[in-house]
């Protein structure tokens, strides 16, 4: 399914639609839903890196906060490589259409404009 859509073999609605644009909302919800509830078990600290290290050392560590911290990491790479799926998808649909060459690249620019901002939306 996802190698019809990489080697552009789908039709330009679906690979914009069901695979980007879809694909890319349930995942950048996904993080963002992860995001905001570890802050708010790590008490709104505003840095990462402050949460990483002071919830992974053994003397002081919340296992809930871990566990918060290791589904955020997760969902947060998963976004990236989807996101960069979904932009080579689209580039080679781009390349693979025959129609309208303006209407495939207007969606192409799209999915990278969804792409930087469910990425934005969903950085710590």
């Amino acid at each position: 399914m996802f190698g019809r859509f990489f080697y552009g073999q789908c039709s330009l609605r679906e690979a914009f639609w069901k695979f980007s644009i879809l694909g890319l909302l349930v995942t950048g919800a996904l993080a963002r839903l992860s995001m905001i509830l570890l802050k708010q078990t790590a008490n709104y600290d505003p840095r990462f890196f402050r949460i990483l290290l002071n919830n992974l050392s053994i003397l002081n560590m919340n296992t809930t906060v871990v566990i918060w911290l290791c589904l955020y990491i997760t969902t947060f790479l998963a976004l990236v490589a989807y996101s960069f799926l979904c932009i080579g998808g689209m580039w080679n649909t781009y390349k693979e259409y025959e129609k309208s060459k303006i209407l495939a690249f207007i969606c192409l620019f799209l999915v990278c404009i969804t792409a930087y901002f469910a990425i934005k939306a969903s950085i710590y």
